[in-house]
């Protein structure tokens, strides 16, 4: 991975494009979708995806304090504060200017500039945590998860998505440090197990998630090598529910 500064005009550069922008209808998302429809558009892909993490939630905990990782432009932290409307939502993101235009997208919700791996929050202050097929991006994700577990309150779950990828040579060499590359499954199992985390759920959604973009861009968009690259880099497209035990001590 290049360095940060390197990292986040890239990822400028890609989120912010023209061409990014309509491939996502002129939405503010950008994430792969989840597509049990091969009829909707990216956008409602997107949307699917979001909703999929929020449905692994446990609804019957009070969330009046949750924290959106990786926020991007702000559309994900704007669907969580639609289905948690009267908690306090907050996004962060590495790049200034994807806060600026999430502020001026979403000025219900908050937004700071931070890096996921050193979160400047206190101990024990979220009740919940997600993030949006943003951590492998993260230098890195253990050190990530070691942060969020810091900042969850007891009981807090922490809902994610994650990519095990071959190489990162189709999603940008720039965009994933080489710590979170070449991981099996089982080698991903085995580093979540070492976390202080109880795990809840483990889903390898590839199927509807990854290789449905896949489709999506081949057939609808022409982006053929593309989709056949993309295809080949990928061992696994995750979500995951991880929870902080109540009798753990910090």
């Amino acid at each position: 991975m290049t360095n940060i500064t390197s990292f986040i005009e890239n990822y400028d550069e890609m989120i912010l494009s023209p061409v990014m922008r309509e491939l996502y209808n002129g939405s503010a998302f950008y994430n792969v979708g989840y597509w049990e429809d091969l009829g909707i558009n990216l956008k409602e892909a997107c949307k699917a995806l979001v909703k999929k993490h929020l449905n692994l939630i446990d609804l019957s905990k009070a969330s009046t304090s949750i924290l959106d990782v990786g926020c991007g432009l702000g559309a994900t932290t704007n669907a969580i504060k639609e289905r948690f409307p009267k908690a306090k939502v907050t996004g962060i993101n590495i790049s200034q200017r994807q806060v600026e235009y999430a502020r001026e997208q979403y000025p219900n919700c908050h937004f700071k500039v931070m890096d996921a791996a050193k979160l400047s929050f206190p101990n024990d202050h979220f009740d919940l945590i997600i993030s949006v097929e943003a951590i492998f991006h993260f230098h890195t994700r253990e050190e990530f998860l070691k942060e969020a577990y810091r900042v969850l309150k007891k009981e807090g779950e922490l809902v994610f998505s994650d990519l095990l990828l071959y190489d990162s040579h189709w999603v940008g060499n720039w965009s994933i440090p080489k710590e979170n590359l070449c991981l099996s499954l089982e080698a991903y199992q085995n580093l979540i197990s070492k976390t202080p985390f109880q795990l809840e759920s483990l889903q390898d959604i590839t199927a509807n998630s990854w290789m449905g973009f896949c489709k999506y861009i081949y057939n609808i968009k022409g982006m053929k090598a593309l989709s056949k690259g993309l295809q080949e880099s990928i061992i696994a497209y995750l979500i995951v529910n991880l929870s902080k035990n109540k009798n753990d001590i910090t």
